[in-house]
């Protein structure tokens, strides 16, 4: 299988959101950065989804600004935010008024969620979409967002937004990458990415349900150079031992978990298959020294194996 080209591999953490202390996501960014890292993110969900609903969570957007302004180097995104939980042409402006905060650093990755977030919607008495209504939102949310960031004025008639000769403000230059992202199951997502995106992203897929979605996205593409990017839930410990500890009793089967050496092993697969971005989900990111574990003895790793493996092995 061919593939694009690709630099270096990146390497990023979702960031401590599950809190009510601001201080402890931009804590977690700054040593992100400190430690080398390429990439911090924040979940979009207006709850914590799985745990109880009073649960503290800050809220993605005005999350990221924050961090924009404590941080001068690493990327910032959204991993990924939900296209029903904002109006398209409201969603446009943030992401260009973040752009234009931290000029060359926004990621937007977006998607249109799952049936779980039904619940989340109902509750903040929001739109859902179910399928396949909610791709062609997500579609047109898509094109509005892109059409805003890169065009001088943008107009659009459909189901979900309406839009006349409206001129976009600020203009970030560059303009921000937009994702696509989502479970890895769906072709049209797939198709949707290669087609109108800049990035495609896969959340806990296995390297096989990667690999088969670097094919589709890459011919939906038509030859556009799209980041291919991966992105799941990480238990790094300082041995496999450490490791066993802090996966506690979570489900193993959602989780790569070990040492240094087992989880660059199994991230490595991600790389062969193409990711050329990978983002960690760590269940205690706040904890001090779990970044720059991840930075001093794994990403060394990663990219050593990503120089062995160049576009089309």
């Amino acid at each position: 299988m061919s593939r694009q080209a690709r630099p270096q591999i990146k390497i990023g953490v979702l960031l401590p959101q599950f809190t009510g202390d601001a201080n402890d996501l931009v804590d977690g960014a700054r040593r992100a950065e400190a430690a080398g890292l390429d990439s911090v993110w924040v979940f979009d969900h207006l709850w914590p989804l799985g745990a109880r609903k009073d649960a503290p969570i800050l809220e993605a957007w005005t999350s990221l600004a924050f961090v924009a302004a404590a941080t001068e180097r690493v990327s910032i995104g959204t991993l990924v935010t939900r296209s029903s939980l904002r109006h398209p042409v409201v969603l446009a402006k943030m992401a260009a008024t973040l752009g234009a905060i931290a000029p060359g650093r926004l990621i937007v990755g977006i998607g249109s969620g799952d049936s779980k977030s039904r619940r989340e919607n109902d509750a903040f008495g929001l739109p859902y979409w179910e399928p396949p209504d909610g791709l062609a939102q997500l579609a047109s949310t898509v094109g509005l967002l892109r059409d805003y960031l890169h065009r001088d004025e943008i107009s659009i008639e459909d189901p979900f937004s309406s839009v006349s000769a409206l001129r976009p403000s600020p203009r970030p230059e560059p303009p921000p990458a937009v994702w696509v992202g989502g479970s890895g199951s769906s072709p049209g997502l797939m198709r949707l990415a290669g087609e109108a995106a800049d990035g495609y992203n896969a959340w806990a897929v296995s390297p096989d349900r990667f690999g088969t979605a670097v094919a589709i996205v890459t011919e939906a593409a038509g030859g556009r150079t799209i980041e291919m990017t991966w992105a799941g839930e990480v238990v790094l410990g300082s041995d496999d031992a450490d490791a066993r500890r802090r996966l506690g009793n979570r489900d193993p089967a959602r989780y790569i978990a070990g040492s240094p050496a087992v989880v660059a092993e199994a991230l490595g697969a991600y790389v062969r298959a193409g990711a050329g971005h990978l983002i960690l989900s760590l269940p205690t990111p706040a904890e001090p020294g779990l970044y720059e574990l991840l930075a001093a003895e794994v990403v060394p790793v990663l990219r050593a194996g990503f120089a062995r493996y160049p576009p089309g092995v």
